[in-house]
């Protein structure tokens, strides 16, 4: 029974929707009043929106806090959000999170994701800009997954292991965007064996392998962004005669793949 709503598929699970409530944010632990879902930016501290934070040592009190707290009280949140850099330490706290079902990440610094098998609620993850990253292993023991995003992974260019993630629905890999800086990816045969994905998004990547055919074992596809690249191009007319088809850019922007 497919679980993402048809505004997650057509938008993408993570998609910040201007009409929508979010939670909450907060800089210091002392704000909290018992919520459990949270927008925690605890780190870089002292720009234009947080001047009160002037010395190195209260930018490391407030998360060394954050991390004492996550760690202590470990079914506190069902939903996280970090919009500033996550160190390794912050994640690794938020890591002890047992009831987690959504996580969130902007960016962050670390390199080791292996304590993320503690967070086997997981049904949302967005990782994003993880560069130092260097094994998504860890990720195949997140039975729950249903949405999964990953940016800017540069240490790695196999992604085989995500075919053992049976409840995913939407998978997105991307590079940086904005850079733009683009990851390496072996190959997409891993897709050979994800039939039940209604989402895929595969942009600002160098395909080493550059065959494409796998999507067009997508059966169940309903959202489908390629990079408008040659051999994405080439199969165009096969990809959008995909039976469940509707959403992404190789629908809404067919002009992409025809030059």
């Amino acid at each position: 029974m497919p679980i993402l709503n048809e505004k997650q598929v057509k938008y993408g699970f993570d998609y910040y929707h201007k009409d929508e409530s979010y939670p909450k944010s907060l800089v210091e632990v002392s704000e909290y009043t018992g919520e459990n879902a949270l927008t925690i930016n605890c780190t870089q501290l002292g720009d234009s929106f947080t001047p009160q934070y002037k010395t190195s040592k209260e930018k490391k009190r407030v998360l060394q806090e954050w991390c004492t707290f996550l760690s202590s009280n470990t079914t506190a949140f069902t939903e996280l959000s970090f919009g500033t850099m996550m160190p390794q330490e912050l994640f690794e706290a938020v890591c002890s999170q047992q009831n987690l079902r959504k996580l969130h990440i902007k960016w962050g610094s670390y390199s080791d994701i292996s304590k993320i098998v503690n967070l086997d609620k997981l049904e949302y993850l967005h990782i994003g800009s993880g560069a130092r990253v260097q094994s998504i292993k860890p990720l195949t023991h997140l039975k729950k997954l249903v949405a999964l995003s990953i940016e800017n992974f540069q240490k790695i260019d196999d992604y085989s292991v995500l075919a053992s993630l049976e409840k995913l629905e939407s998978l997105s890999i991307e590079g940086d965007g904005y850079g733009p800086r683009y990851i390496h990816v072996k190959s997409l045969d891993f897709l050979n064996d994800m039939n039940q994905l209604r989402f895929f998004r595969f942009l600002t990547i160098r395909l080493k392998r550059k065959d494409y055919t796998p999507v067009l074992r997508l059966k169940n596809i309903e959202h489908l962004t390629l990079e408008p690249c040659k051999e994405v191009k080439a199969l165009y007319s096969n990809i959008v005669k995909l039976d469940n088809l509707k959403y992404g850019l190789l629908v809404e922007r067919p002009e992409l793949y025809k030059n």
